[in-house]
């Protein structure tokens, strides 16, 4: 969630100024009557650093630093001027990880013996916050994670409950509350197999104070809020979230997207009143993001449609989805027409079933699986010479998904109009493709088929004995 933080690299322009201070005048401010003050030899070598600040040579003025930390106390208070300002330095070099050191020896001096005002240590702390955040979501050691968030977690609460926290504008108490937010949220999801669900759950009540602290919070309060309900799988507070969302930034598509992926969710519920409610809100949701222009791809159309079929809506949804097909703004494939014959079916409109196949048919002629599901509609509809024209078709086409039941079908079809010769080639066939080699029925068929030829030829013979 380092998105809820602002990047201890964005705090450069601030301790350049910092830091361009400190060198000019490298006598600190300390806490108002403390005794403390630099030695003269060190402020006159600390006056050396403006140059090499100025000229960004980092390194040299790092090597400063540090030669003149071993030359005094580490407990003085020339060692938490030169910490302080060493911490300034690899903050303006931009290694974080390495100015974390120098500025804790400068905030734990401090607390010690009063060498800043209580302003200046809070502002270190808050620096420190950022870097521990930052290092934190920066490695994959959990026990690295754990540690910095653990430190910036107490270094936050620090901030917000000193005097310079309590009276800072409400900006900056928003920034804090919602830095500590995130990090009490990936202290909760470190390890995302078992998350901790006390950290989430105090997580979620900073964001609450937070979001009840301003008439106008900012967007990644609710962010973070959808983040710990999503993790919770509460996705019925998550949508309400979303629904807000939404409606403060329409212009925002991802938004868009989550709202309609979490009512879908939701719609698995199997409570069927519940599951048509969500479905709903999903179909609602859609479309009115597409009011706006989002969500309005030819997955998207598709998706659409599917809902109004999880409702038993194959009115609304064959009106979708043939206009989709014919204007491009749904794929046109096979199995979309296949879907919109089955859409009509379920409407009772099996002619316009068939009409549909035989346009597909001949949008994709290479494949005779279209007017194998022709056959079908013809013969619930008792046209059973339609039925055997289409099989007759399909098979010359090729290209089925279980050719061993269109043969099936095709005997079963030709003995009924006595084409037995056909009956016989075509169960045969039947017999020898695997998708069909276990029907039990076939070889009922065949010896059917059999008798018949043979009771026709009899009758034959017969007639020419007669003649």
């Amino acid at each position: 969630m380092s998105a809820f933080l602002t990047k201890a690299c964005s705090l450069q322009g601030r301790v350049a100024l910092l830091l361009a201070l400190a060198c000019a005048a490298p006598v600190a401010a300390h806490a108002a009557g403390a005794p403390a003050e630099l030695s003269e030899h060190i402020s006159d070598e600390l006056n050396k650093l403006k140059p090499l600040t100025d000229a960004k040579n980092w390194d040299a003025a790092l090597s400063l630093l540090t030669n003149l930390a071993a030359t005094v106390s580490p407990s003085s208070y020339d060692y938490a001027i030169i910490s302080d300002i060493k911490g300034k330095v690899y903050l303006s070099k931009g290694e974080y990880a390495n100015a974390i050191q120098p500025m804790e020896a400068a905030v734990r001096l401090g607390d010690a013996y009063g060498y800043f005002e209580e302003r200046d240590i809070a502002e270190k702390v808050y620096y420190l916050v950022q870097i521990y955040y930052q290092e934190a979501t920066g490695t994959k050691s959990v026990a690295l994670q754990q540690q910095y968030f653990n430190k910036a977690s107490a270094s936050i609460k620090r901030w917000i409950n000193s005097p310079t926290g309590r009276t800072s504008p409400d900006a900056q108490r928003q920034e804090a509350a919602l830095l500590y937010a995130s990090i009490l949220y990936n202290q909760a999801v470190i390890n995302p197999d078992k998350v901790d669900n006390s950290a989430l759950k105090l997580a979620q009540t900073e964001i609450e104070n937070g979001l009840l602290s301003s008439a106008h919070p900012k967007e990644t309060f609710y962010v973070l809020q959808l983040a710990t309900y999503q993790q919770e799988g509460n996705y019925i507070r998550a949508a309400e979230v979303l629904e807000l969302l939404v409606k403060q930034y329409p212009g925002k598509k991802d938004y868009w997207a989550q709202l309609i992926a979490t009512y879908l969710n939701l719609a698995l519920d199997k409570d069927e009143v519940k599951a048509r409610e969500f479905n709903i809100r999903a179909i609602n949701a859609t479309e009115r993001s597409q009011t706006i222009g989002f969500n309005k791809t030819q997955k998207d159309n598709f998706n659409l449609v599917g809902i109004y079929i999880n409702l038993g809506q194959y009115g609304k949804a064959t009106e979708l989805l043939y206009s989709g097909l014919k204007n491009g703004s749904i794929e046109s494939t096979q199995k979309n027409w296949e879907y919109l014959a089955y859409s009509y079916q379920q409407v009772d409109k099996p002619y316009q079933a068939v009409d549909v196949l035989k346009e597909a048919s001949a949008l994709f002629p290479r494949t005779g699986q279209l007017d194998f599901q022709i056959s079908q509609i013809y013969y619930s509809l008792d046209k059973t010479e339609e039925a055997y024209a289409s099989l007759i078709s399909a098979v010359a086409k090729g290209h089925l998904e279980k050719p061993g039941s269109v043969f099936n079908f095709l005997a079963y079809i030709a003995f009924e109009l006595r084409r037995y010769d056909e009956a016989l080639a075509a169960v045969d066939k039947a017999i020898a493709y695997s998708d069909s080699s276990h029907d039990t029925q076939l070889p009922r068929l065949k010896q059917a088929i059999e008798d018949a030829i043979k009771e026709r030829n009899q009758y034959k013979n017969a007639g020419s004995r007669t003649q």
